[in-house]
């Protein structure tokens, strides 16, 4: 799975037809300091590159870095929560840096 974007950078430049991947997700267990209720994340990281032929290589001098769209941390619900994978591409495809979304 992939996705193509614009992506806004910080500094107000913006790129077009990114490729973004998501490599790897996982899901965490965090409990409160009081020890209630468990609450389960999803984190996961996206990569992004200028184009879907600039990732192949070497993968750290070709990727492009933004906070905004680096790294996530979604709740998630263990009863009907979706494959992983599935819900962080669905997320990452509503971020506010994004624009022109489109399955690659």
């Amino acid at each position: 799975m992939a996705i193509t974007a614009n992506l806004e950078l910080d500094n107000g430049v913006t790129l077009t037809d990114c490729y973004i991947i998501i490599p790897y997700v996982y899901v965490k267990k965090f409990t409160d300091i009081d020890g209630g209720n468990p609450v389960f994340k999803l984190i996961y990281d996206a990569m992004i590159y200028k184009d879907a032929t600039t990732r192949i290589g070497n993968l750290a001098n070709k990727r492009i870095h933004t906070k905004k769209v680096d790294h996530h941390k979604i709740d998630y619900d263990t009863a009907t929560s979706d494959n992983p994978f599935v819900l962080a591409y669905t997320h990452l495809k509503t971020n506010g840096n994004l624009s022109n979304v489109a399955d690659a």
